[in-house]
């Protein structure tokens, strides 16, 4: 059977060869325009070289083109120390038209430069992720998730291993053990925060239950960006009630490393909307709340917990409003209390002690003047 990977529009390779430049890199890019693409690997003592043009066709191992259409070509070039290597394909009768040259000298193709234009093929389209889907089950069916993580372990860039993982994520029923050894491995080897929220989002698609949500969480742990934190928690949010408490554990230890007050809010009004704050996760979340440095977005999150909360919860909101060092937050937390809530002799509690701290005079009458109505 033939693998197809159709390089179309010259999106084909942009991002094969997506290597980490080595110190003192002289020139690394990635170009494309209309049907054309040219990627350049120049370390200053090595240089490689892909352009592309139209469709191309690579075999089922990946690391020879099975046909170029019509207008097509693929180009690889390398120099090495004092030697210069290149590989033409073009379009042929049946299969492609292939010219092989020597330090600009035309040659046969022999061993030699076949092993070499294989290894270089292969390397674009594992860079790449083109065919990811067949290529993963195929090696799956040999070799298990292991030996995907092992295929994914060759490739460096993120843009061909975020692939190669959604892949593996999409090609079947997987137990708890190789879920969780695939999202270690996402958490361990990726290196860009977008590529590695994106793996994460369809991980979090995929998992069943609260140990497989667990580790998709403590995967999210190793992303430095709060913004890409947050979409992969509030994905998490969306999907999952955070039932067990390795989930709830992971989840809130996830919002407790991030930096920014604000994405936090965003977590936190999100978990708070789909009634994280009550039930099992009520501990864990007013904890994540008490890390706020900003009272705005302390405030932000409570009033919406407020909006529709058990008494519980009402008491923890309130008992949290206490801790925000300014009154007037405090005040506008507190006028969010339900008046049927104030009802209650354990809110109106909770409400007074908060309310008779307040330094301002003009805050504390406020406060008091509605508990004092609800009697």
């Amino acid at each position: 059977m033939k693998l197809i990977i159709r390089i179309t529009g010259g999106l084909a390779l942009v991002a094969a060869l997506g290597l980490a430049a080595p110190a003192g890199a002289q020139e690394r890019s990635h170009i494309t325009h209309n049907e054309e693409t040219r990627i350049v690997d120049d370390n200053g003592s090595r240089r490689m070289e892909i352009r592309s043009r139209g469709t191309v066709e690579f075999n089922e191992a990946g690391d020879w083109v099975a046909s170029v259409g019509a207008g097509g070509q693929l180009t690889i070039e390398e120099r090495d120390g004092g030697s210069e290597r290149r590989l033409e394909f073009r379009p042929g009768d049946g299969a492609p038209r292939v010219r092989y040259f020597v330090n600009g000298d035309e040659r046969a193709l022999d061993a030699s430069g076949r092993a070499w234009a294989q290894r270089l093929v292969l390397h674009a389209v594992r860079e790449s992720g083109l065919g990811a889907d067949r290529r993963v089950a195929r090696i799956r069916a040999r070799s298990g998730v292991n030996g995907v993580l092992a295929e994914i372990g060759h490739i460096r860039s993120d843009v061909g291993r975020r692939m190669y993982y959604r892949a593996l994520l999409a090609g079947g029923a997987m137990s708890n053990g190789e879920f969780a050894r695939v999202m270690e491995d996402v958490g361990r080897r990726m290196g860009s925060d977008v590529e590695t929220r994106l793996v994460l989002m369809e991980a979090v698609d995929r998992a069943g239950d609260g140990a497989r949500v667990a580790s998709v969480l403590r995967a999210a742990q190793g992303i430095d960006s709060d913004v890409e934190t947050r979409l992969v928690l509030n994905r998490v949010t969306e999907r999952h009630r955070l039932a067990d408490a390795a989930s709830r554990d992971a989840f809130f230890r996830a919002v407790g490393g991030m930096g920014s007050d604000v994405e936090r809010r965003l977590v936190l009004t999100g978990a708070a909307d789909e009634r994280l704050a009550d039930g099992p996760s009520r501990e864990a979340f007013f904890r994540a709340v008490s890390e706020f440095d900003s009272d705005v977005e302390r405030r932000i999150v409570l009033t919406r917990i407020l909006d529709d909360a058990s008494e519980a919860t009402s008491i923890a909101a309130i008992a949290s409003a206490g801790e925000m060092g300014s009154d007037v937050e405090k005040r506008i937390v507190l006028s969010q209390v339900p008046a049927s809530q104030l009802r209650s002799g354990r809110v109106a509690a909770a409400y007074r002690r908060v309310a008779e701290a307040m330094r301002s005079d003009a805050e504390r009458r406020l406060v008091m003047r509605r508990l004092n109505g609800n009697r």
